[in-house]
C-alpha cells in the first residue's frame, strides 16, 4: 500500500511539473499582421515556435474562430488588436483557453476562411496564414501590424540631471555627505522607476560622478527631445536650524536676461519655439514668439511642480508648500519645462542623515516619480504611447449609414442595446441615417 501511494504521488508530481514547464515554455504570438485586397482580407499570426491551431466558422453573428494551442500573448500584440480591421474584418478579440488562446475574428459579411501554416524563414518565424475571402481580388497592401503599432508611439521622455558632480562636488553636510553623491544616487533610482512604466523613458545627463557645464546639462535633455527637465540638489545654508524640501521652476524676470542669448543662437531657433523658425522675423517679433513659448514652458514647469511637491509632502518635511520659482541656469530652456528638486538641507543633521540613508533617497526618488508619472497620465502628450493607450478606451462617434440598425451598430461595436440607447438618450430604436451616435467606451 505505502509503495503504490509512492508512485501516485510520484505520477501526481510530475504532471504537475510537466504543466508549469508547457507554462513557461510555451511559444508566444510576437505579431498579427493584416493585409487587404478587394474580396480578400489575409492575417498573419506570427509566432515564436511552431504550435498547433484549428479554425472554425460560426454564424448570427458573422465570426471566425482561431484557436492557437501552447502559446501567449505578448503585451504589445494585447495592446494592439484593438486596432486591426479591414473592410470584412471589425475587430478581433482574444481568451485563453486551456493552454493556449483562442481569436474571434468578428466580420462585417459572411467570408470563407482558410489557415495556412508558413514555416519560419530569415525574417520571421512560423506564421499561421488566415485568408478570409469574399469578393473580387486586387493585389494587396498591408493595413496593420500590431507589433507595429506601439512602436510607433513615442515614450514620453523624462531628463534627470543630477547636480554637481567630478571636481565640483556641491554642498557639503554633515555627516560627511556630498550632495554630488546623493543627487546621483536619487536620480539613478528616480531614472529606474520612470523606465519601469510603460510609455516613459528616463535620459540621465550623467550617471557617472563627472562634471558638466550648466548649459550642457540642457543640451542633453534637448538632444533626447526631453519633455521634461528634473535637476536634483541638496541645499544648504548659514544656520543649521534651515530644512526642507523644496520645488522650482524658472521664475518670469529670470527668462528676460536669457532673451539675447537665444535669440543669437539661429541654428536652434526653430526648436526653441515648437518649430517655428525665427530667422526670418525681426527683433520684436522674435521677442514676442520666444515671450509666448517661454510663458508656455514656465506654466507646465510650475504644474508638474505642484504634482511632483504634492507626493514628496509624503516623504518629506517641505521648506515651501508651493513651487517657487528663481532664476537657476538650468532651468533656462525656452522648450522645454524644467524643474529643480532641493531634496534637503545637508547642512541640517537630522536631513543630512536622512540624504546619507539609502532608503530614504529610494523613497524621495518614489515620490517624484510618482508626481510625474500621474502628471503626464493626466496630460499625456499627442502621440505618445500613454496617450494613445488613453484614447482606446474612450467614447467615440459613429454616424449612421443606409441599413444601419440599432441593434446591428450595438452588435458590431460590442455595446448591449441598453447601453447604446441610454447613452445616446433614446426611448426607442428609431434611427436615420446620417444621425451621429455616441458609441461608449466598452
Amino acid at each position: 500500500m505505502h509503495t503504490k501511494f509512492q508512485t501516485c504521488l510520484f505520477v501526481f508530481i510530475n504532471l504537475i511539473l510537466s504543466v508549469a514547464c508547457l507554462n513557461v515554455f510555451a511559444a508566444e504570438v510576437r505579431d498579427i499582421r493584416v493585409a487587404q485586397q478587394e474580396g480578400v482580407t489575409r492575417l498573419v499570426f506570427e509566432l515564436s515556435a511552431l504550435s498547433e491551431h484549428r479554425i472554425f466558422p460560426l454564424s448570427n453573428p458573422e465570426r471566425i474562430v482561431l484557436d492557437v494551442s501552447g502559446v501567449n500573448l505578448q503585451a504589445s500584440v494585447v495592446d494592439g488588436l484593438s486596432a486591426l480591421s479591414s473592410d470584412v474584418l471589425m475587430r478581433v478579440r482574444y481568451a485563453k483557453r486551456n493552454d493556449g488562446v483562442r481569436f474571434v475574428l468578428d466580420l462585417a459579411q459572411a467570408a470563407k476562411a482558410k489557415s495556412t501554416v508558413l514555416a519560419a524563414n530569415g525574417t520571421y518565424g512560423p506564421r499561421i496564414l488566415v485568408e478570409l475571402e469574399y469578393g473580387v481580388q486586387k493585389p494587396a497592401t498591408v493595413v496593420k501590424s500590431v507589433a507595429n503599432l506601439s512602436k510607433e508611439k513615442r515614450d514620453i521622455v523624462i531628463a534627470i540631471d543630477p547636480g554637481h558632480g567630478g571636481k565640483d562636488p556641491g554642498a557639503l553636510g554633515q555627516h560627511n555627505v556630498r550632495e554630488k553623491d546623493i543627487v546621483l544616487s536619487i536620480g539613478k533610482e528616480l531614472a529606474s522607476r520612470i523606465n519601469a512604466v510603460d510609455g516613459f523613458k528616463a535620459v540621465l545627463t550623467r550617471s557617472t560622478d563627472t562634471y558638466l557645464q550648466l548649459r550642457d546639462r540642457s543640451r542633453v535633455a534637448r538632444e533626447a527631445n526631453a519633455d521634461l527637465l528634473i535637476s536634483i540638489h541638496a541645499d544648504a545654508f548659514t544656520k543649521a536650524s534651515a530644512r526642507g524640501a523644496s520645488v522650482w521652476a524658472l521664475s518670469l524676470s529670470g527668462k528676460t536676461s536669457e532673451m539675447g542669448r537665444w535669440l543669437a543662437q539661429q541654428e536652434n531657433s526653430a526648436d526653441l519655439v515648437g518649430g517655428i523658425s525665427l530667422d526670418d522675423k525681426d527683433q520684436l517679433l522674435a521677442e514676442v514668439l520666444l515671450d509666448m513659448s517661454m510663458n508656455s514652458t514656465i506654466q507646465m514647469s510650475l504644474n508638474v511642480g505642484d504634482s511632483v511637491l504634492g507626493e514628496m509632502k509624503n516623504v518629506a518635511v517641505l521648506h515651501k508648500d508651493s513651487v517657487q520659482q528663481a532664476g537657476f541656469v538650468v532651468l533656462k530652456s525656452p522648450d522645454i519645462p524644467s524643474i529643480l528638486i532641493e531634496t534637503g538641507f545637508v547642512s541640517n543633521s537630522t536631513e543630512a542623515k536622512n540624504l546619507a540613508s539609502k532608503a530614504y533617497r529610494v523613497k524621495i526618488a518614489a515620490s517624484i516619480a510618482k508626481g510625474v508619472i500621474g502628471y503626464f497620465t493626466k496630460n499625456a502628450p499627442d502621440g505618445s504611447l500613454v496617450a494613445w493607450k488613453q484614447n482606446k478606451h474612450t467614447e467615440r462617434v459613429y454616424t449612421v449609414g443606409k441599413g444601419d440598425t440599432l441593434s446591428e451598430i450595438a452588435r458590431r461595436n460590442q455595446v448591449s442595446l441598453p447601453v447604446l440607447r441610454q447613452a445616446n438618450n433614446l426611448s426607442n430604436d428609431v434611427i436615420w441615417v446620417g444621425q451621429k451616435l455616441v458609441i461608449p467606451a466598452g
